[in-house]
């Protein structure tokens, strides 16, 4: 029998790069992650010995015309044809989560077995069938055939070739919608645990090449141009810094993405007595998923894993063109070894930094794989569509490419060396001094009481003319920092020259930039609350409204509205959390860096992050001065909301229609046609899922502005304003008109009771009746797959047909079964923790009642 322990880190792609530091196991930080050891691969069960090459056998004996029948084919009258077999596999990226589904489906064995679902003996045989299959795809004797489709119905497949008949219980309580998404987390979570420790290789390598400089300085530059010297030190260690706020993107990554979908089924969990807090437990998540819509739907886990990783590649550019600059002829700042050169084909003298030159080209890669997911999730109805099948791809390309990008930093990092009279001979060119002559000149005093008081008050009078409209702004003053500084000068005159004493426009920006994020964030989150609150009130209106549960856009399995609207509330919550986790990561003072040095001057840095309401001073100058991934990862939470809402829109749109009309709008919230007078358009929430292309574009656009922009001030971050200015203001409208929407709309519950036999949305709760009369899932899938069909040839419902005629297909049914039958019936039988019934979403409904203070009606 399988041990029950606690689930191990699973490699997805390659080893650890190497450091020529020694192991970095010894690395002090590593004992602070929450990595799992790699255990020993388990001995082959004695049981399984003779069945060892059973699946490969049974593979090999299907012929290319063969065909089995699908594990869902109990309804279907027909194959599927090979032109739709080829379009809709997905084995051929997939199988990349063979572990984490074995994983899974031993979790989730043992709950059954424990829960009286399945018998000991059962349980033993699958999960020493399941350890056998793993051997045979490590070893690569497994045969993966198109035909079962998936990673899962392979696994489930060539199982049930093996161990028989216990086989067909293990899909019992499961959908492949929930089971999916669980491997999928599970994935991600090993994968930000195997990147977590290659970003520290990375600093380590960065530090090491820091200690053997010590003392070296160099040219810091702005706009390309020499402006201040700086030690390497500290120039390298700019990039540790952007590293680990990387790392600590990821932890809080890994920590919201760490709750289990498993038993959510196929949308509305179960009538069966699982135990998902077990499963959760021995597949090492936090807890279960509180809504099983949202379990099966959402995957803001991986657009914000994503985005996470899209940063990490921006900064490694960053460092990818600085080095190839350095290696060239003008620069020679650094020599790099042969072990990481490559050459030409055709000029021999050439020497060249190609790992680098890719590090900056495969981060494109990695910003379009983004951009692949953030598209894909847009406007998709909520609940599983087959759409999500397509979410995986971009995911592994990312994740193999920044494990690349990072190992080859790394070992660029250990061979090269810098050439420290060639850096020496560079230097007194371009008046690197000229900053700490003014400085000089200013220390006799930097400014006393009386001037102070007067540009406080210079300052205070521009605010009351800017607010009023008087402020008269000038092109030929370039920005903001000019205008108002001029401007002061004319108000005040000589104090107001004082003003810019130990600042620059470079650390003066960064400032109220991250001020102004700042409060963005302050004013986004209340609006957030805002739809909560109106998705909630909505909710509490419709209590005991049952609505059909759709997947891949068709009827499935009735749920209640209550739970439905929730599946948001919970998305939106999430949202909360990122813009919470990003305030906390900007809230640091960039003011004081000055151009990137800092300055000579005595100044408190601080006592000026105390006064700003920052946690405190930014550590490294360079990084204060430069650094932009605080503003990517506010648009990246930006554009998740605002997949989020695109979501609810499409929903809203589709159930205003007439063929669905489940809600009627108030006139407050419609607009008409300016041809055809019958129109009534929900034109505010089309807005909202077209809106929602704006700010994934502007999420874009800065990363395309960041790729590859050398570690220092170039005018061309001037552009990073206008995509984050344009994403608040459109966010903001569209959490505004989303709330507005919710309060200005009513179900039409009379039109949704009428339409609700249609679909047999209580299938699976008589499958889960035969499962409770001992019938395997499998064979229960298939029995109630032929009763549909009968009610499909009758065009009657399954409630409509008789017992006898129940018997007919099958004898195990008893006249106890009409209480499984009927959309009431099923809501009823739900039973699991985030499904859809009665008890347990009304649970969920006083919690979010109290957590947002609502007044019941």
């Amino acid at each position: 029998m399988e041990s029950t322990a606690a689930p191990r880190a699973i490699p997805l792609f390659a080893k650890s790069p190497r450091s020529s530091q020694g192991p970095i196991e010894s690395h002090p930080k590593l004992n602070k992650l929450p990595l799992s050891a790699l255990s020993r691969k388990a001995r082959l069960p004695a049981t399984l010995c003779a069945s060892r090459n059973a699946i490969a056998m049974s593979a090999a004996a299907q012929g290319p015309d063969s065909k089995e029948a699908k594990l869902w084919g109990g309804r279907f009258e027909e194959g599927v044809s090979e032109t739709v077999e080829r379009f809709t596999e997905s084995i051929s990226f997939d199988k990349e989560l063979y572990r984490h589904d074995i994983m899974g489906s031993k979790a989730h064995a043992n709950m059954l077995a424990k829960q009286g679902l399945m018998d000991n003996s059962d349980r033993d045989k699958i999960l020493e069938g399941l350890s056998e299959i793993e051997r045979l795809i490590e070893s690569g004797e497994f045969k993966w055939r198109v035909d079962r489709e998936d990673v899962h119905m392979n696994i489930e497949a060539a199982l049930t070739d093996m161990i028989g008949e216990p086989a067909k219980k293990l899909h019992t309580a499961r959908s492949r919608n929930d089971q999916v998404q669980t491997d999928f987390r599970l994935w991600c979570r090993d994968a930000i645990d195997m990147i977590i420790p290659c970003i520290i290789h990375l600093q380590v390598a960065l530090v090491t090449l820091a200690l053997k400089n010590e003392g070296v300085i160099i040219l810091g530059n702005t706009h390309m141009k020499r402006a201040q010297p700086v030690l390497l030190r500290h120039h390298l260690l700019e990039y540790v810094e952007q590293l680990e706020h990387d790392v600590r993107r990821l932890v809080d990554c890994r920590a919201r993405l760490n709750f289990c979908p498993l038993g959510a089924c196929a949308l509305a969990g179960t009538g069966l007595p699982i135990d998902r807090f077990m499963t959760a437990e021995e597949l090492g998540f936090s807890a279960p998923m509180r809504n099983s819509i949202d379990a099966v739907s959402d995957r803001d886990f991986v657009m914000e894993f994503l985005s996470v990783n899209s940063t990490i590649a921006a900064h490694l550019s960053r460092l990818g063109e600085e080095w190839v600059l350095w290696a060239s002829e003008e620069y020679g700042f650094i020599t790099i070894s042969d072990f990481v050169s490559t050459g030409s084909s055709i000029m021999p003298q050439n020497k060249n930094p190609d790992p680098m030159e890719l590090v900056l080209g495969k981060s494109a890669k990695v910003i379009g794989d983004l951009v692949t997911l953030l598209t894909l999730c847009k406007g998709l109805p909520p609940s599983y569509n087959r759409d999500l099948q397509e979410d995986k791809e971009p995911v592994f390309d990312s994740i193999k490419i920044i494990m690349r990008m990072l190992e080859v930093s790394i070992e660029f990092a250990h061979n090269i060396s810098f050439n420290k009279e060639r850096i020496y001979k560079a230097l007194p060119a371009g008046h690197l001094d000229a900053t700490t002559l003014a400085d000089y000149l200013v220390k006799k005093e930097l400014m006393d009481n009386t001037d102070r008081d007067k540009i406080l008050e210079g300052l205070s009078e521009i605010e009351r003319l800017i607010e009023s409209g008087e402020f008269e702004w000038m092109v030929d003053r370039e920005d903001a920092h000019v205008n108002i500084k001029a401007a002061l000068t004319d108000v005040i005159g000589e104090p107001a020259k004082k003003l810019h004493t130990a600042r620059i426009q470079n650390d003066q920006v960064q400032t109220d930039f991250r001020l102004w994020c700042h409060d963005a964030i302050d004013r986004i989150v209340p609006f957030i609350i805002d739809v909560q609150v109106a998705l909630v009130t909505l909710a509490l209106k419709n209590k005991g409204v049952i609505i059909p549960g759709y997947t891949h856009m068709q009827r499935a399995q009735p749920v209640l509205l209550q739970h439905h609207l929730l599946a948001y509330v919970e998305q939106l919550e999430r949202d909360i959390g990122r813009l919470v986790d990003c305030k906390a990561r900007l809230s640091f003072c960039a003011l004081g860096a000055c151009s990137l040095a800092r300055t000579g001057l005595p100044i408190d840095r601080f006592m000026i992050a105390e006064e700003l309401g920052f946690s405190a001073p930014v550590r490294n100058s360079i990084d204060a001065a430069l650094d932009r991934d605080f503003a990517v990862e506010f648009l990246s939470a930006n554009s998740i909301i605002a997949v989020h809402l695109s979501r609810l829109g499409e929903e809203w749109v589709l159930w205003a229609s007439e063929e669905f009309g489940f809600i009627t709008p108030s006139d407050s919230v419609s607009t008409g046609s300016s041809i055809m007078p019958q129109k009534k358009n929900p034109d505010p929430m089309e807005l909202v899922r077209g809106k929602s292309a704006r700010v994934i574009g502007n999420l874009v656009t800065l990363l395309n502005s960041w790729k590859g922009l050398l570690p220092s001030y170039n005018r061309g971050r001037q552009e990073d304003k206008d995509p984050l200015s344009d994403s608040l203001n459109t966010i903001v409208g569209m959490l505004d008109v989303s709330a507005e929407f919710a309060h200005n709309i009513s179900f039409n519950k009379e039109r949704i009771c009428k339409t609700l036999p249609a679909g047999h949305l209580d299938a699976t709760t008589l499958a889960d009746y035969l499962v409770k009369k001992g019938i395997p899932f499998r064979t229960s899938h298939d029995i109630v797959g032929r009763s549909v069909a009968f009610c499909v040839s009758r065009n009657c419902q399954l409630q409509d047909v008789s017992l006898d005629e129940l018997h007919s297909i099958s004898p195990v049914f008893d006249k106890d079964v009409y209480e499984y039958l009927g959309v009431e019936n099923a809501v009823k039988n739900f039973c699991s923790y985030g499904s859809t019934g009665s008890a347990f979403v009304a649970s969920q409904m006083d919690y979010w009642v109290r957590k947002l203070n609502i007044k019941r009606i």
